[in-house]
């Protein structure tokens, strides 16, 4: 599993461009657990990822060449992808890097500077996980003409592991005991443990040739770097754009455009009015504030794509009030999601069904959400002892059910929707006041401490469902662990614990999925928390694009940004 609360952290510090879901927030994401999200995301030994093939437009619907223009909200500080966890960074720099294997839009697995993705199944995982082979791709070239070997690779693992970089995260890279290169095109990786997400590591490749005699954290080549992607740095105007040229030595061969212009706006209002005359191409998280106003905007296409960051409220499982489990169900009972979802995400949502995003293969399609159903909600409070008085509110033992809903600042939707919730609660009979907390407190302190009743925030799911941070009773954060994991509810469970420690030592695939199913299963019987929604991107592409995918995981929306172009109609 990742940290999520690093990641928590990071979306609501850039929630302006609403996701993270990408590469550097998911090494953010991945900083103090063992791993979550180990998402870090991972689709990890899949059977059939090299015959998944990228798409490609009829030749004669795309014309070659021309600049296309992408509008960010935000600048990279570095183009050094493991000294930053700024989206702006992630994306730039998946243009210029390359990784070993990436996600395609449906979050599948696919060999970039790898020839397959390893697994089981083909012999690049050996059984007991330990060892991982690439077999790397031969004839790349870095831009400035230099071959690309298994060299580089353990390169870059020596780096990240260098104490005296500044990388954002060593997670998962500090499993690894040793990285042989037996020939320029073979990499063999020796893992201390076995590391479920292992395939989430080297989203980008850096050159020994370049750096390895550099003061890294204040090397030069962190504002010009040199990759192996798709596209080269030509020009970075600070505050304005980055320009980036086509790579004409790229392995797949020259990209459709001739290059990319990254261009800087950080005002919304600026950016809506710069779509509206037509100045922009690509706009990747528009704001929920904007969706009307760019929904009037001819001549482009709104693109709503569920991401894997999932809204949720957790119980605080040590207070009395939430220690039965019918209780606990009938609140889950009193929330309307899907009012939620249309009255206050403007339809920018989707259901959340457990802890795993539909997009992983772990998410066990079986289960249901049960719906918004007051009777129900009443009739088992009413089972578990609770009257309801004559102010409406149900009481038990001279104690009414009223407790607080905590909140993280910053994030309007979310705030939002408490308050809806807090409606929708108090039509059941339960009192829900919203208190709206200073981020670093709530992340810092609230979580960390458990100093709340009942508290709703956000986690970045991984296409790997360990989710063994969130759920075993050893990650439930306390003075004896040092404040260790984010199982802030407090949930106990025997089998959760076997099941989580099983999960994390499970090399095959089928039988960490049928592990994912099962804890679903015991989340939705016994609710700890209550899963909300998973949000979505808005993407806004003129309709002259051709080949742009968004990609809710963490490779990004620029992940096949060789293949857009212009359509010749």
């Amino acid at each position: 599993m990742v940290d999520r609360r690093a990641v928590a952290l990071q979306y609501e510090r850039y929630k302006m461009n609403n996701l993270v879901l990408l590469r550097r927030i998911v090494m953010v994401i991945g900083r103090k657990c063992s791993r979550i999200l180990c998402l870090l995301i991972l689709l990890a030994l899949t059977s059939g990822c090299n015959s998944k093939s990228l798409p490609v437009s009829p030749k004669n619907e795309i014309k070659p060449g021309g600049q296309l223009v992408y509008g960010s909200l935000q600048e990279p500080n570095t183009l050094n992808p493991f000294l930053s966890d700024l989206l702006a960074t992630a994306e730039v720099s998946s243009l210029i890097f390359s990784s070993l294997v990436i996600n395609d839009a449906k979050g599948e697995w696919l060999p970039d500077l790898a020839l397959e993705v390893p697994t089981l199944q083909n012999g690049g995982v050996s059984p007991d996980g330990l060892t991982v082979k690439y077999k790397l791709r031969p004839g790349v070239t870095w831009h400035d003409g230099k071959a690309f070997t298994s060299e580089d690779v353990k390169f870059t693992w020596q780096m990240i592991m260098n104490s005296g970089v500044n990388v954002m995260s060593r997670e998962g890279y500090d499993k690894i005991r040793t990285i042989d290169t037996p020939d320029s095109y073979t990499v063999v990786i020796q893992y201390r443990e076995f590391y479920p997400s292992y395939l989430t590591l080297f989203k980008s490749v850096l050159p020994k040739h370049i750096l390895e005699k550099e003061d890294i954290n204040k090397s030069s080549f962190n504002r010009a770097p040199i990759g192996t992607g798709p596209f080269k740095l030509k020009e970075w105007h600070m505050s304005e754009s980055l320009l980036l040229e086509a790579n004409t030595a790229y392995y797949r061969g020259k990209p459709t455009l001739d290059s990319i212009l990254y261009k800087v706006i950080p005002d919304t209002n600026v950016m809506l009015s710069q779509l509206k005359v037509g100045a922009l191409d690509i706009v990747t998280n528009i704001p929920l504030s904007l969706i009307d106003q760019i929904k009037g905007v001819e001549g482009v296409q709104v693109l709503n794509t569920p991401n894997m960051i999932w809204e949720h409220v957790d119980f605080n499982l040590d207070n009395t009030l939430f220690q039965d489990v019918k209780v606990r169900q009938a609140i889950a009972l009193g929330i309307d999601r899907q009012a939620l979802i249309a009255n206050v995400l403007k339809n920018s949502a989707s259901t959340a069904v457990s802890d795993q995003s539909p997009l992983s293969w772990g998410f066990n399609s079986a289960i249901m959400p049960a719906a918004h159903n007051v009777a129900a909600a009443r009739e088992l409070l009413s089972q578990a002892g609770w009257q309801q008085g004559t102010d409406g509110i149900f009481a038990k033992d001279g104690r009414k059910l009223s407790f607080s809903l905590s909140v993280p600042m910053g994030n309007k939707a979310r705030e939002l929707a408490a308050q809806a919730i807090s409606y929708q609660l108090k039509e059941v009979g339960i009192q829900a006041e919203v208190k709206i907390v200073d981020g670093k407190k709530f992340f810092d302190d609230l979580l960390k401490n458990r100093q709340f009743e009942t508290a709703m925030y956000a986690w970045v799911a991984g296409v790997d469902p360990n989710n063994f941070n969130l759920w075993n009773s050893k990650k439930i954060p306390n003075r004896n662990n040092q404040y260790a994991g984010q199982n802030y509810s407090g949930w106990r469970n025997a089998e959760i614990d076997a099941l989580t420690d099983q999960g994390i030592h499970t090399v095959d695939i089928e039988n960490r999925k049928q592990i994912s199913f099962r804890i679903q299963e015991l989340i939705i019987q016994e609710c700890p928390i209550i899963p909300l929604y998973f949000r979505h991107n808005i993407d806004v592409v003129k309709k002259t694009v051709i080949n742009y995918q968004a990609n809710p995981t963490p490779s990004g929306n620029l992940w096949n940004a060789w293949q857009w172009g212009f359509t010749s109609k």
